[in-house]
């Protein structure tokens, strides 16, 4: 087998393809940029975390519990007034009511009821080529309460409706981050006249790179998200805050062996995020070595059933 170092490779990057851009999450995820490498199809690459070069031409497509409450902690954090935190609204938790909610989407489009059952099946991985008509009436018995709630609400651009329990977990990591007062100054900070600091949420930002090894070259194009990132001009200092949630104690956040920080590689998706960002401040503010930079994991947890 041919072995291939790292160091054999330069990559370089396009400074004149840098760009900043605001999108909603609908537009950032879409198929227009899905030739696009982030820092989450990286993963599918890395062998540590098993990863593999068809893994990631082939990127798997998930939806969990998880990431939605995640989602509207993040939205809620840092985008309150842009979305809407929905009330309890009776949603079935799990895939039952990420099954309903493609319902809704299908019969939107137009799909008849039965179509939209088997079309969200399938997008929802719910009993997905083992559908029977017990199982329809299941899924109509226990979601029609919700389906009735839900079904004229726009749920484009980002917006997402949680089940009950998860609107529980949901509530209490935002009322945790809003009530952390150290969190708070880390994304809205001020000077020494208690004026605030530019602060930017959820930024777009987008790059080539140029890739070579020996002979040849190719370019790779780069998205990212930053959470938050702030600036202070006048004392030159660059800060990164990446806000992450997680069902672990955050105290294990950070363990060399089993923490999140380690295991889903957030060490290079900071230092990736940070060399985009200087690039971007360098060209916009004058950013050079003389400046400081910062990088924080804001971790609350997700799992307040324990």
């Amino acid at each position: 087998m041919k072995t291939v170092r790292f160091k054999d490779f330069k990559i370089i990057p396009i400074l004149d393809s840098l760009k900043r851009v605001d999108m909603s999450d609908e537009e950032y995820f879409s198929k227009k940029y899905a030739d696009y490498v982030s820092n989450s199809r990286l993963k599918n690459i890395d062998p540590s975390r098993g990863g593999s070069p068809e893994q990631y031409k082939n990127p798997p497509h998930f939806s969990t519990q998880s990431l939605a409450i995640g989602s509207v902690v993040h939205m809620q954090t840092l985008q309150k007034d842009d979305f809407e935190f929905y009330p309890k609204m009776g949603k079935p938790s799990a895939k039952l009511g990420l099954c309903l909610d493609y319902i809704i989407k299908y019969r939107k489009e137009g799909y008849t009821i039965y179509d939209s059952i088997m079309k969200a099946s399938c997008s929802a991985d719910y009993y997905y080529g083992r559908m029977t008509p017990g199982i329809i009436k299941g899924i109509i018995s226990k979601g029609l309460k919700y389906y009735l709630k839900a079904k004229d609400i726009d749920l484009t651009d980002g917006n997402i409706i949680l089940s009950d329990s998860d609107h529980d977990v949901a509530e209490a990591c935002i009322n945790s981050l809003a009530n952390n007062r150290e969190i708070m100054n880390k994304l809205h900070p001020t000077d020494i006249f208690e004026s605030e600091l530019p602060s930017f949420n959820e930024d777009a930002m987008f790059i080539d790179f140029c890739v070579m090894y020996k002979d040849n070259a190719t370019i790779l194009h780069y998205k990212m998200k930053i959470d938050n990132w702030t600036i202070d001009v006048d004392n030159k200092h660059l800060v990164l805050n990446d806000l992450k949630t997680t069902r672990d104690n955050p105290d294990y956040f950070m363990h060399p062996k089993t923490g999140h920080f380690h295991h889903f590689r957030y060490d290079c998706q900071g230092a990736l995020y940070m060399d985009v960002l200087k690039l971007y401040c360098m060209q916009k503010y004058g950013f050079n070595s003389d400046w400081t930079t910062e990088i924080n994991f804001l971790v609350v947890k997700n799992n307040y059933e324990e």
